[in-house]
């Protein structure tokens, strides 16, 4: 009985970190993604003199990469947490 209660913890560990690790590596690049728009948006493609007027799109555009990010680490904990617990 106590090799099985090992096993089963083993994996349930496992399946844990693998949750946790995926939701963290959206969130890291729904920040970055955020970031790249906020830069596009404060320095277009098309500005032919590349200086920065302002940096609040940068910090807009990272906070909402930062919202969204948390949003959907939280949804994929959660939906795979419910799922790995009813197995």
């Amino acid at each position: 009985m106590l090799p099985v209660c090992y096993q089963l913890r083993d994996e349930s560990l496992l399946s844990l970190r693998k949750t946790s690790t995926l939701a963290l590596g959206i969130n890291c690049l729904s920040v970055i993604a955020g970031t790249v728009i906020g830069t596009w948006i404060a320095i277009p493609p098309t500005q032919e003199r590349q200086e920065i007027s302002s940096i609040e799109p940068i910090l807009i555009g990272a906070s909402i990469g930062e919202l969204i990010g948390l949003v959907l680490a939280l949804l994929i904990i959660w939906t795979r947490g419910g799922h790995e617990r009813s197995v």
